[in-house]
């Protein structure tokens, strides 16, 4: 069992909750940082939390995608120029960073799956805040490795999941969109790997897409999800021009995880089986 030390930014979130616990029933020790103690944005504090640790793991971000098409300063300052200072940071204190990115960077207008190797293109302020992080992050040449996740839902947070259950209690009919096309991925799953990128014999760099295996829609997820839960509401599908949001999503969000599968040496799970799981557990 390892006791190497973890410093988790964002510990308290979705993905950052579910990693503490696997962390910890794995033997690390681990430190947390979130708000309201922790600002990523405060370069002395982001160095304090960085002390004496063996990895850092990246959760933290400003995720409200609507709120950020008009609060881009705040969304870059989190998601972009932090992200190049922890780098800076990692560098100088030889430090290797795990950061985790979004299917956000694109614009989803390709048909096939994207690839590591696929030119970012966002249609969100969300988007380019998070791909600047990206770049700043490679640019600072710490050892660093960008895991971009996806439709990711977990106990802790806020997510479609929640949103689609919410709508369900009070709502004898609901619509939801059948054009977004991704793969639905728990953060108990991602949690998993990020712990076993830890326990690699050498440390990876570079992008990786993680997520569930195989795709579906927004609208497919949602009647599989009410018919697992015996939800009796009467769904329907729709575009998601019926929904204007202030920021634009990527309708197609499939993630070609080759890359990480022959890193981890294993298969993924399929969305089936993670949201089976989800409902498990829940």
């Amino acid at each position: 069992m390892s006791k190497e030390t973890i410093t988790i930014l964002g510990a308290n979130g979705m993905l950052g909750s579910d990693l503490q616990q696997t962390l910890l029933s794995s033997g690390f020790d681990i430190k947390c940082y979130d708000l309201p103690d922790f600002d990523i944005t405060d370069t002395s504090q982001l160095e304090d939390s960085m002390q004496g640790s063996d990895f850092v793991i990246n959760c933290a971000a400003y995720t409200n995608v609507d709120k950020a098409e008009s609060d881009e300063i705040v969304a870059n300052e989190v998601n972009g120029y932090s992200v190049g200072k922890l780098g800076g940071i990692a560098k100088k204190l030889k430090i290797p960073v795990i950061h985790i990115s979004t299917d956000f960077v694109f614009d989803g207008k390709k048909e096939s799956p994207y690839t590591e190797l696929d030119k970012p293109a966002p249609l969100s302020i969300y988007g380019s805040s998070k791909l600047l992080g990206e770049n700043l992050l490679l640019d600072s040449d710490a050892d660093a490795c960008i895991i971009r996740v996806e439709w990711t839902y977990g106990k802790d947070g806020a997510n479609f999941i929640t949103k689609i259950q919410d709508f369900a209690r009070t709502r004898n009919q609901i619509k939801v969109v059948n054009d977004q096309i991704g793969s639905p991925t728990h953060t108990v799953e991602v949690s998993k790997s990020l712990r076993d990128i830890l326990l690699l014999k050498q440390f990876p760099t570079g992008i990786y897409h993680f997520a569930a295996n195989g795709y579906t829609s927004r609208f497919e997820m949602a009647k599989y999800l009410f018919e697992k839960l015996g939800i009796e509401v009467k769904i329907f599908p729709c575009s998601s021009d019926e929904f204007p949001a202030p920021a634009k999503r990527p309708l197609n969000s499939k993630f070609d995880c080759s890359k990480i599968e022959k890193l981890l040496g294993r298969k993924l799970p399929t969305w089936q089986e993670m949201l089976d799981e989800y409902i498990r557990l829940a």
